[in-house]
């Protein structure tokens, strides 16, 4: 009879042997493929960070060995403070050993000081490394030199890291490093006999089952032959039932292990997005300041090395922050991307356009000839934005500014170069914007004293450095003094008075002109009511600035001082530009209108210099003009200027308004406005600018 029960119990015992085995293998062959590429990814990604924390120490420790004998490198002065902050970042971490090969295979550095200068040229993972690969390879050692211990029976994984020390050049350094896995081995070890058990138990399970199944049905055999067939296709249900279970586990295995492949994928492009992110600008992806400044400096390298020339473009937009205040930011943004994209698509290959943030661009030229060749890019970069751009349906305008600087005449680094090229760009701007100007020493000289001018401003308006001068209105019907202009000085204490001309532009354009002003305004109203006392009714004249008239707070402003110095508002006498009250005509008519509501008296000075336009002089409350002092200058002279300030004085009585002219320095200009039945004149004729009590002294000489 047929040992059907003996041949199944063998059968049995393989079946589970060889099951376990084929569960254990396969997850120790996945788990040891996860192991490999996650450790090398972390190896790479770690070998990148200590580049870019270390680069300082390490440019400078690998620029000296390299050219060092291996007794030389053994002794290399940074060695130890190297290896010390190279330890520092490696605390924590289980790398066992760390070793920097150059691109010949020759080791520079090694956390065991022993193999330093050993050659890796002939190593298969260097070689690999050479060609760009990420290579690792996994051993047993029975003992292992580590970076502070000697360390036995430990399973290591080296890689071998190809390091650009340029984002573009070729691979110059290979780490070498060692990470101790043994932990993780161990735990695979381990997983493997439980899955390799599980494996056993379940397949023994079920191999009960069956056991018991065909103990059954041999009896049956022996008892009745006919349920022989029944029997089989039990067996053959429980067979389909461990077919499925063993495919549904091996589909659970395969999600897993893509579920892994797909996080480390995700985590590669995570490390790229970060070092794009690091050096190239969010909005126009191009390169930005970080990675400008390495080009340019790699380019000032080769130009050194050949004796070339490197050009600097930094470019900036005209009035871009029109563009921002009219369409918003958005459109500003869109106009921007658009300008780079239009600055990219002109250059060479081995150019580099860079923004620096906000409307500032850079272009470095490498190779170029001589100062004409830049000339002739930054002549073709005007012309290609000065074609118009249409965002969203505006059609805009993105004049440039551009200064030039060339290596080696204005510098030998790239910030040097860079911070010249600017500086020629604002002497651009000077020059009427959308040109392009060359840098020059007296440039330097100019943007130093017009940035020590400044300093001296702040400090001179903290300390109350300033003073108040005062300048004869003369009545010249009447021969007396009908007030005074409020003119700003600046004494040294050389007794020197620094011009006007010098400091009011400076304080203008970075705002010290509205504190100033205040200032200068607050001083001249309390002057004027304690002269009340002794002359009732002397006028004072106070300019403002284009900036003073812009705040908002301008007319609460006035109104504070005027209750400070308790000045009666028709004694205060404001004097703006016409080209103030043209810049925003329906601003300029609410704030004049406010004022004149106060009972301020408003004056246009230098008239005839701007718009000169009758229709605002009709819709304007003005009260006073004042002829500017280049027409009264030769009107005993020059028929022209008679004939244009006779006009004017006729046109300001047909419009009830009181005439002043500027500048009168002799008796016949004197006279000859008397005879036009000019109301008031000042200058030097009558009496210069002079301080309050000179001023009043002055005042009562006449009255006598």
């Amino acid at each position: 009879m047929f040992k059907l029960l003996r041949y199944f119990s063998i059968t049995s015992f393989f079946s589970i042997a060889v099951s376990a085995a084929l569960f254990g293998f396969g997850y120790r062959t996945i788990a040891y493929r996860a192991l490999n590429e996650t450790a090398e990814a972390a190896n790479a990604t770690m070998a990148q960070s200590l580049v870019n924390a270390l680069w300082g120490q390490l440019g400078s420790y690998l620029a000296t060995a390299e050219p060092m004998s291996s007794v030389q490198l053994q002794s290399h002065p940074a060695k130890e403070q190297l290896a010390s902050q190279i330890l520092t970042h490696l605390q924590g971490l289980p790398v066992v050993k760390l070793k920097i090969v150059d691109a010949h295979g020759r080791t520079l550095y090694s956390t065991s000081p022993n193999q330093i200068s050993d050659d890796e040229s002939t190593n298969p993972g260097f070689q690999a490394a050479g060609a760009g690969e990420v290579t690792s390879e996994f051993a047993h050692r029975e003992q292992f030199g580590a970076i502070d211990r000697t360390i036995e029976n430990a399973d290591i994984l080296s890689t071998f890291v190809p390091i650009r020390l340029t984002a573009d050049g070729p691979f110059s350094l290979v780490f070498e490093i060692y990470r101790d896995v043994t932990p993780l081995v161990a735990k695979i070890e381990r997983t493997q006999w439980e899955v390799a058990a599980a494996a056993a138990i379940i397949v023994g399970l079920l191999q009960a089952i069956m056991f018991f199944v065909v103990q059954h049905a041999d009896s049956i055999i022996r008892r009745q032959y006919r349920e022989r067939e029944l029997s089989e296709q039990a067996l053959r249900q429980v067979q389909g039932t461990l077919e499925r279970r063993v495919k549904a586990r091996t589909k659970e295995l395969a999600r897993a292990n893509a579920g892994l492949e797909a996080e480390i994928a995700e985590r590669r492009l995570a490390d790229q997005r970060v070092v794009h992110m690091a050096h190239h600008d969010a909005l126009t992806g191009l390169p930005n300041r970080t990675l400008l400044a390495d080009r340019v400096g790699q380019a000032i390298a080769r130009a050194h090395r050949s004796g070339g020339k490197l050009a600097v473009l930094f470019l900036d937009l005209d009035r871009f922050k029109n563009v921002n205040d009219s369409f918003g930011h958005a459109v500003g943004d869109m106009l921007l991307t658009t300008v780079s994209a239009r600055l990219t698509g002109s250059r060479r290959e081995e150019d580099t356009v860079a923004r620096l943030g906000g409307d500032e661009f850079i272009v470095s030229i490498p190779d170029v000839a001589d100062a004409a060749e830049a000339e002739s890019v930054a002549a073709r970069i005007l012309s290609d934005l000065a074609q118009p751009f249409t965002i969203n349906g505006h059609q805009l305008h993105a004049d440039v500014s551009i200064g030039i600087a060339l290596y080696p005449r204005d510098g030998d680094t790239a910030e040097t170069l860079m911070r010249n090229a600017d500086t020629a760009m604002y002497h651009a701007k000077e020059s009427g914007r959308g040109n392009y100007q060359f840098f020059n020493a007296q440039l330097t000289e100019g943007v130093s004293r017009r940035l020590s001018t400044e300093t001296n401003l702040r400090r001179a308006l903290e300390r109350g450095e300033f003073s108040v001068h005062y300048q004869p209105l003369m009545n010249l019907a009447a021969g007396r003094v009908d007030g005074a202009e409020a003119l700003l000085r600046w004494p040294q204490r050389d007794e020197r008075l620094v011009s006007p001309v010098e400091f009011i532009p400076i304080a203008e354009e970075t705002g010290l002109i509205v504190p100033l002003g205040e200032w200068v305004l607050l001083e001249a109203c309390a002057q004027a009511q304690a002269w009340q006392a002794v002359h009732p009714g002397l006028r004072i004249a106070v300019n403002l600035s284009a900036r003073q008239f812009r705040q908002k707070n301008l007319i609460g402003m006035i109104e504070q001082v005027l209750g400070e110095s308790r000045l009666h508002p028709s004694l205060l006498e404001l004097e703006l530009t016409e080209g103030m009250l043209m810049h925003n005509v329906e601003e300029a008519t609410h704030i004049l209108a406010r004022l004149d509501e106060i009972g301020v008296r408003l004056a246009i000075d230098d008239f005839g210099t701007g718009y000169s336009s009758l229709s605002y002089l009709k819709r304007f409350p003005i009260h006073t003009l004042k002829i500017d002092r280049s027409f009264v200058r030769d009107i005993s002279t020059d028929p022209d200027d008679a004939t244009i300030v006779t006009a004017i004085v006729a046109m300001a009585r047909s419009l009830n308004l009181r005439v002043t002219a500027e500048g009168v320095e002799t008796e016949e200009q004197a006279a000859f406005l008397r005879s036009l039945t000019c109301d008031q004149a000042q200058g030097f004729h009558f009496g210069r600018p002079m301080p309050a009590a000179e001023f009043e002294r002055f005042v009562s000489r006449l009255v006598r």
